[in-house]
């Protein structure tokens, strides 16, 4: 099958979207399946990567959120994909690259299947940091643009079912399919390793990593340490990753008291990424908007348990008792409590890890990889009922 996938972030940035797309191309490129990408890129111009032919448009950085780049590029994307004739059409932004899928599949007929992978509205504070009403009008703006746009889409994907909630569609089929994860990459693998080398020590460490959000509210899991320390003296909270709310973030150690007992990594290889996960012995999200959370079934892919916000999708993967906990958002004393409860408790340590490793093998590649599939086949056969 040849597929065109749009998306307007793409590696060598990192996150939740671009993991997903190159998880999904490594499998369906090994299983023959012709791969284009189109995506926006400082260096403009078309390489390999996971058995992926990827088209790069000039990008530039959007400054409210360095992290992310961006095209301008409305011609371009969609005169390549023209050309390469794809029976398929996958956005995975709504963005100009994902104007571009839409106008690409109306010319070529073809179906287009879009992922929804997070709220965009949640993102407008970074424009306009200093006025609420402002916010308000904006994140209502990107609202209505991000209902138009996957309600011109033939088929609808979300990461986990509980995503749906953060789109207004009608009459389109959505289909949960997770963004899956390699789990032969996760294991006991490096801890010692990636221990040593950022000073952790041999007490029990928590993990945060992804990107430093501001919307993904890590300053209440700093907040949980001084809770956890009079129980735990000598815990760690890890810190990987990069992001805006950094400096932030460093800040409110700093104001605890714990800046000693948190530890930042700054952005880490794709390679060293599972040591992080080894090194630690439970992973806490106090994250709203999850869509999926990729680093939670990474975190259970390794058998560590999650403590997690019971928002968003965390708690379509997170069993309380099973394989962690949750506590309701911004709650710092039941996040410390579930914390403590994990780390003082080798028994109930273990009995989690065997349910993190078990709900982890629901989310294989290959199971995943498959199910997208099983999409774009119902896309196909629902485009030529038309």
């Amino acid at each position: 099958m040849r597929i065109a996938v749009f998306t307007d972030t793409f590696f060598p940035q990192v996150n939740g979207v671009v993991n997903a797309v190159r998880n999904f191309n490594k499998t369906l490129t090994k299983k023959g399946h012709e791969i284009q990408v189109f995506t926006s890129g400082k260096k403009p111009g078309v390489s390999t990567l996971d058995g992926a032919e990827i088209h790069r448009y000039r990008a530039f950085t959007f400054i409210p959120y360095p992290e992310f780049e961006y095209s301008i590029d409305f011609i371009n994307p969609t005169g390549d994909a023209l050309k390469f004739k794809p029976e398929i059409v996958h956005a995975h932004t709504p963005f100009i690259m994902g104007f571009c899928a839409w106008r690409t599949a109306k010319k070529l007929k073809s179906p287009l299947v879009g992922t929804f992978h997070t709220p965009i509205d949640g993102y407008v504070m970074y424009i306009a940091k200093r006025s609420k009403l402002l916010q308000k009008i904006l994140g209502k703006i990107a609202k209505t643009y991000q209902d138009w746009f996957y309600n011109k889409c033939d088929v609808i994907v979300v990461p986990a079912r509980s995503a749906a909630i953060y789109i207004d569609i009608k009459g389109k089929e959505i289909f949960p399919v997770s963004n899956g994860v390699d789990l032969s990459r996760y294991g006991p693998e490096g801890r010692q390793e990636f221990r040593d080398r950022y000073g952790l020590g041999n007490g029990p460490v928590i993990l945060h990593g992804g990107r430093l959000s501001f919307e993904k509210r890590i300053d209440y899991v700093i907040k949980a340490m001084p809770i956890i320390l009079k129980n735990v003296p000598d815990a760690k909270l890890l810190i990987v990753g990069s992001g805006p709310a950094r400096k932030s973030l460093e800040q409110t150690a700093e104001e605890r008291g714990v800046e000693s007992s948190v530890v930042f990594t700054g952005y880490i290889s794709d390679e060293e990424f599972p040591k992080a996960f080894a090194a630690a012995d439970v992973l806490a999200l106090n994250s709203p908007v999850e869509t999926q959370s990729l680093i939670v079934i990474e975190a259970l892919a390794t058998g560590i348990p999650v403590v997690g916000a019971d928002a968003g999708a965390i708690p379509d993967a997170v069993v309380p008792g099973v394989n962690g906990y949750l506590f309701k958002p911004d709650d710092i004393e039941a996040m410390a409590g579930h914390i403590i409860t994990i780390l003082s408790d080798d028994g109930l340590r273990m009995k989690l890890k065997q349910g993190a490793i078990k709900t982890a093998s629901e989310h294989s590649l290959e199971n995943c990889a498959g199910r997208l599939m099983e999409v774009y086949e119902f896309a196909l056969k629902k485009k030529d009922k038309k």
